[in-house]
């Protein structure tokens, strides 16, 4: 099981469709187990939905990071 992978198909499919993000931010278990389809144990399970909210957090963040460089070089002329 590639559990990077399913990380990176749940991140994929929860950025893709907001009401599917909105119950992940409501009950992320209830929204890998059943919308998702993912069937995993107790600890693994926690364990991805940690690891997607993570990566959430860093596209979050590299997406604001990027708006402020830009507006950095807009204030340059670059």
């Amino acid at each position: 099981m590639d559990i990077q992978k399913i990380i990176e198909d749940i991140v994929e499919k929860l950025t893709g469709d907001d009401q599917l993000m909105e119950n992940f931010k409501k009950d992320p278990i209830k929204t890998v187990t059943g919308a998702l389809g993912i069937k995993l144990d107790g600890d693994l399970l926690n364990g991805v939905i940690e690891a997607v909210k993570g990566k959430l957090q860093l596209d979050d963040l590299a997406e604001k990071a990027g708006g402020i460089l830009g507006g950095i070089k807009g204030l340059f002329g670059k």
